[in-house]
């Protein structure tokens, strides 16, 4: 009997620390992004839904899901915000969480927008820059980028700056979700947050642009383990070489969703546990096949945006 009851113990106390850990998944949707987090309590978050419905929606319906507590729309364009019009119509949300940028050279955005406002039961948030998300009692998530302030533009690099930019962490560890910010804005959380970046898991910006991934930012994240939303042979030519390269200088290990999902665990806190990536304890890394490296110039310096004025009104020198 008392085998028994050790072993009844022993199957509770497993259950409850797979609860207790937080999950994330992310998802290969092609040269686009959608990550998948289950946080400690339960809870689901899903932020962005790639450039198509179907792989977000074949991932979500082999893992069960009928209701996403929080989606998250980093900013407007069509590789983050397409696969969200799937999700709004065939998942109850239960809150969306926006930036306040309109991309005039986009319509479905606004669709997106007006299924989340006209959903039962969905609640819309536009996040602020240093506040808390109440998602999880055990997780702090912190918005460190958005865009509070209404902007209309088709700019690329405005829009990317606009990105919700979310720091979760749990159990001693940072996961960093960078949307597609661009080097300014980075630099710019730099100075306003220090070392409140520090994270162990990065979501690197902008599908490894070399716009991004700012050789200061890197030294503020110090990640041990670098995850790339990339499709292959993408004509961007992501992920960029000499950000690879920086990623590396850094300490971090690179995996990308070239071929598959990628997945990372932050175990319940407990001593003795070693973080996992795709299941396995510390797994060596190499990026297998390679991807193509086309170097591409960008003749426009976003730094003088309105995100950036924005961002910079929050930020102090060091």
């Amino acid at each position: 009997m008392k085998k028994l009851l050790a072993c009844f113990a022993l199957l509770i106390l497993t259950a409850s620390s797979a609860r207790a850990q937080l999950s994330a998944y992310f998802i290969n949707v092609g040269q686009g992004d959608s990550t998948y987090i289950v946080l400690p309590n339960g809870h689901n978050v899903l932020i962005d839904g790639g450039p198509s419905g179907q792989p977000v929606l074949n991932f979500l319906k082999a893992k069960g899901v009928t209701t996403i507590d929080h989606v998250v729309l980093t900013h407007p364009h069509g590789d983050h915000f397409m696969g969200l019009k799937a999700v709004f119509r065939n998942f109850q949300v239960k809150n969306f969480y926006d930036t306040r940028a309109d991309n005039t050279d986009a319509i479905m955005d606004d669709d997106v927008r007006a299924q989340a406002a006209s959903m039962p039961g969905c609640k819309v948030h536009y996040p602020e820059v240093g506040s808390t998300l109440n998602w999880d009692s055990r997780v702090t998530v912190k918005v460190l980028n958005t865009c509070t302030d209404s902007i209309k533009t088709k700019d690329s690099a405005e829009l990317n700056n606009c990105s919700i930019a979310l720091r979760f962490f749990y159990n001693g560890h940072g996961l960093l979700m960078t949307g597609d910010i661009e080097s300014p804005v980075e630099n710019a959380m730099t100075k306003l947050f220090k070392s409140g970046l520090q994270s162990t898991y990065l979501k690197v910006s902008h599908h490894g642009s070399n716009t991004s991934s700012a050789p200061k930012f890197l030294e503020r994240v110090q990640p041990r383990v670098a995850i790339v939303s990339v499709g292959r042979d993408n004509h961007y030519g992501h992920p960029h070489k000499e950000i690879l390269d920086r990623l590396m200088g850094a300490g971090a290990q690179i995996f990308t969703t070239l071929d598959s999902d990628q997945s990372l665990v932050i175990p319940a806190t407990r001593t003795g546990v070693e973080l996992m990536v795709n299941g396995q304890i510390d797994m060596p890394v190499s990026l297998t096949p390679a991807p193509k490296f086309v170097m591409t110039n960008h003749l426009r310096d976003p730094a003088d945006s309105a995100a950036m004025r924005q961002l910079m009104n929050e930020a102090t020198p060091e």
